[in-house]
């Protein structure tokens, strides 16, 4: 591979001629256009950027530094591309050497995860990934829902570990590169209740599609707080970014003495994996499952 690390897991039956079928033993391996990489030699690759140092990698894996410094040379050799940097505070995996390991602990992830469908969602998309997911699970389908915030979810599918994404900030729908796997699942707005320059920041919905209005305005602000729920946003005091879906699900009502305005943005679910159960959990989408938005 000539350029960055492109290549996909793949299993692969490696032969050693003992003498019967006994003697088969699998290997699985990374193929790119050099070559195949095995598990081990990216395992050598994981020790250096744990350690911080070939020569307490080499230590903790047994073996002389010169020889981790030849599996390192031969691994570079085969993925195409650098994969370490030698910097003052030590061995530094470069842009693609952490995108090789991202493939390895997506390869061991898929390797161990159990046969359910796994949904990530945020608090504001709760509701209704909750609904969608019980309607599957009366289709006798197995599915686990995890709620965190979209940098945690998109982290985790990258890795593997989400077969399904939902997204409150449409930007990581646009910057997605699967063409036909993005679906809008509702619109919704998001509140501006502004009481002054200091904001307080939630760790749910499209905070920065707020604060980027705020920068295109060019209007002064703050951040004076980061809260984890939405009650605590509203008894802050401060000004804040609200969506409306979240204030709905919670029975929540916005301060009366406070300018409010409303920005339109849109919640897209993202499928990342190729599991069986994706066309099912689609299907049961329905638009009266939803918030009426208004």
């Amino acid at each position: 591979m000539k350029q960055g690390i492109a290549g996909e897991p793949s299993e692969s039956g490696g032969r050693r001629k003992r003498g019967g079928i006994g003697h088969l033993i699998p290997e699985i391996v990374l193929t790119t256009d050099e070559g195949q990489i095995t598990l081990r030699q990216i395992e050598l690759l994981k020790a250096v950027s744990t350690e911080r140092s070939q020569n307490r990698a080499a230590m903790k894996l047994g073996i002389s530094t010169a020889v981790l410094n030849r599996q390192i040379r031969e691994l570079e050799n085969r993925a195409g591309t650098k994969l370490l940097n030698a910097t003052k505070r030590g061995s530094e995996l470069t842009p693609e050497g952490e995108q090789l390991l991202r493939v390895l602990g997506a390869l061991n992830r898929r390797m161990t995860r159990q046969k359910e469908l796994i949904v990530g969602c945020t608090s504001v998309s709760q509701a209704i990934a909750e609904r969608i997911c019980s309607k599957l699970t009366l289709k006798g389908k197995r599915v686990r829902l995890i709620v965190a915030d979209d940098e945690t979810n998109i982290s985790m599918s990258m890795s593997g570990q989400l077969d399904i994404v939902f997204v409150d900030d449409p930007r990581f729908a646009y910057e997605y590169p699967k063409e036909g796997r993005v679906h809008e699942v509702t619109k919704d707005f998001l509140i501006q209740c502004d009481r002054g320059e200091g904001y307080a920041v939630l760790t749910s919905g499209p905070q920065r599609i707020g604060f980027d209005l705020l920068r295109q305005e060019r209007k002064p602000f703050k951040v004076k707080a980061t809260v984890f729920s939405p009650e605590e946003l509203i008894a802050s005091k401060h000004s804040f970014f609200i969506s409306k879906m979240l204030l709905t699900d919670r029975k929540l009502e916005l301060p009366q003495n406070a300018r409010q305005k409303r920005i339109p943005y849109t919640i897209y679910a993202i499928e990342t994996t190729d599991h069986a159960d994706i066309a099912d959990f689609f299907d049961c989408m329905a638009p009266e499952q939803y918030y009426p938005i208004g």
